[in-house]
């Protein structure tokens, strides 16, 4: 099969460089617009107690509060006319604005004031949060702004800009490192120009999945890694081969189709197994981890499809011109270079030692594994709040003083929900509530009809532990027959959003060990070789999550990155899976 696909590419190489080119200004002219059509947040299992909640909340226009006010000044008090009339005309007109359910003042305290938006989702508070935001700062007075919807505007703002950092410091070190691996220029570029044919041609179905289904802006984020790591490892590997066999003496279409025959199988191969992998995560009802799937499924079969295209045609057109403009580096200052011995050098040196004493290395590697193993059976996972803002960030300074300066307030209360409550088991319920542990008061927000909404206060950080018992405590109180009681507010967001991850991990497992033992046994015909693999993947994921654990357990207080750590393990595990396929592929790929 490979042998007519390379013959294929090499007749019609222009004609895939002409497609691969339309890909490009495609994905860079209209799949850019799929930026304005990306959704943020999405972390919600929509058939959550705490889902259900916020849409409840929203329809009775008393969902807790989206933004808190801090207005202040070091040279009058609440009670100065210079301070209290701008102050006042501020809230006012905030009460009135477009885009604002409600705004409750707590101005006869202090210079404090909630105010709930009317979008039912989070990228429409978003959306509400930024267009009234200039409105909040007053001449002569501090304005601090924080609260739930400030607090991920803020997140959001940072993460973009520390992922743009990342990419612009990226792309000239993976050149450097590129040219110093081929010692060339028009070699080193190849990668990345697979690299960034994948990220536009993803940008181009993702375009497409937004006019089909709800995706979030983390599938951006799978896109420009995966995308970009892919399509370098597979054309390393494509064009390594392919210089080889230059260096053996075979002709470019010789070379070319000797390629695609070894390295190319390789590469089918190890997409379809990440892709099939990837899917595993379409099991989660998380609107962000499905679009990390979808994104991710993309990018890297984008970044095949490229591989085993456009590079092969690229190659069939440049021949021998693959090694120009050659940069002189220690060690490698010779125009050319004889065929290099396999069984040579410091890695088959490495091969070689493990070979002769393979239980002695097994053993030693299988001890090391599990020590790093060990510290997962202490890890705890829990949400994000306003301390991994940094120090001066405004919904971090907002936040630590809500909690200083007025003992017992929360920006994030929980709400609980009764239906089919009488006046009076509301009234009873409420009371049962306030006797708990950590609650700090009870308030009902709003009735409507047979449904009740309760403001609970708590001590405590909103992802804290005090928090978090406090919610349990609440859960696990009766309701009256015949009534329904839901528990929701950002706590209970935290806690449902990992029992949902808890109980959909194992069949995202199950999922990734079978594809892999299915995809590896259908293409080398073994049995032990996909069990290595997958144990080896699952191993190496333990690994990254206690290494992460043990990171974030060092600053106390601190709860734990569970996103981040499901980021970087899955990451981490595709990359394990790619590089065990590619040592299995090559050997018996050859024979």
């Amino acid at each position: 099969m490979f042998a007519w696909w390379s013959s294929t590419v090499i007749r019609a190489r222009w004609l895939v460089l002409a497609a691969g080119l339309a890909v490009a200004v495609v994905g860079a002219v209209w799949g850019s617009g799929a930026f304005a059509s990306l959704t943020n947040g999405g972390f919600d299992d929509p058939a959550s107690d705490s889902a259900r909640v916020q849409q409840i909340a929203a329809r009775l226009g008393a969902q807790g509060p989206d933004v808190v006010v801090l207005y202040s000044s070091r040279s009058a008090t609440v009670d100065d006319p210079a301070f209290r009339g701008p102050v006042s005309a501020a809230l006012h007109a905030l009460e009135h604005r477009r885009g604002v359910a409600r705004v409750i003042s707590y101005y006869q305290e202090a210079g404090v004031a909630a105010a709930g938006l009317t979008a039912a989702d989070d990228t429409g508070k978003r959306a509400e949060y930024v267009s009234l935001r200039p409105a909040l700062d007053l001449r002569g007075v501090t304005t601090q702004v924080g609260g739930l919807t400030p607090f991920n505007v803020v997140t959001d703002t940072l993460t973009k800009q520390d992922v743009s950092k990342g990419e612009m410091l990226a792309m000239p070190v993976v050149l450097v490192l590129l040219v110093f691996i081929f010692g060339g220029l028009v070699a080193a570029g190849m990668p990345l120009l697979i690299g960034v044919l994948a990220i536009l041609g993803s940008l181009a179905v993702t375009r497409l999945l937004t006019e089909i289904t709800s995706v979030s802006t983390f599938a951006v984020n799978s896109i420009t890694v995966l995308s970009l790591g892919m399509g370098i490892d597979y054309s390393l590997l494509i064009i390594t081969r392919f210089r080889e066999h230059l260096r053996a003496g075979q002709d470019t279409r010789a070379a070319v189709a000797a390629t695609m025959a070894t390295a190319g199988r390789t590469v089918l191969v190890s997409g379809t197994m990440i892709c099939l992998s990837l899917a595993s995560l379409l099991i989660f009802p998380q609107v962000f981890l499905r679009s990390m799937g979808l994104g991710g499924i993309a990018a890297v079969l984008l970044a095949m499809t490229g591989a085993l295209t456009v590079l092969p045609a690229m190659l069939a057109l440049l021949g021998p011109r693959i090694n120009a403009l050659r940069i002189l580096l220690p060690g490698r200052n010779r125009r050319t270079r004889p065929a290099a011995d396999p069984g040579q050098g410091a890695w088959a040196g490495l091969a070689r030692a493990v070979m002769r004493h393979p239980v002695r290395h097994l053993a030693a590697v299988a001890v090391v594994l599990a020590i790093l193993a060990l510290p997962f059976a202490h890890a705890h996972f829990g949400g994000t709040d306003e301390r991994i803002l940094p120090p001066g960030s405004q919904p971090r300074v907002v936040a630590a003083r809500i909690q200083t300066e007025f003992p017992g307030g929360t920006t994030d209360p929980i709400q609980v929900v009764l239906r089919g409550a009488t006046p009076a088991q509301a009234q009873r319920l409420a009371t049962r509530i306030r006797a708990q542990p950590g609650i700090t008061g009870v308030q009902a927000t709003v009735t409507r009809g047979d449904t009740t909404l309760l403001s609970v206060g708590y001590t405590g950080a909103p992802t804290g532990h005090q928090a978090g018992a406090a919610v349990t405590a609440v859960r696990s109180l009766p309701a009256p027959a015949g009534v329904t009681m839901l528990v929701g507010g950002r706590t209970a967001q935290d806690l449902d959003r990992i029992h949902s991850l808890a109980d959909h991990l194992p069949w995202m497992a199950a999922i990734m060990a079978l594809v892999t033992l299915v995809v590896l046994f259908l293409a080398f015909g073994s049995v032990l070789l996909p069990v290595m693999t997958a144990s080896f993947g699952r191993t190496s994921s333990e690994e990254v999550v206690n290494l992460m654990s043990d990171a974030s357990s060092v600053s106390s207080g601190q709860d734990r990155r569970w996103l981040i750590l499901g980021v970087i393990g899955l990451a981490q595990l595709m990359v394990v899976l790619d590089l065990t396929v590619m040592n299995i592929a090559l050997p018996s790929a050859q024979r």
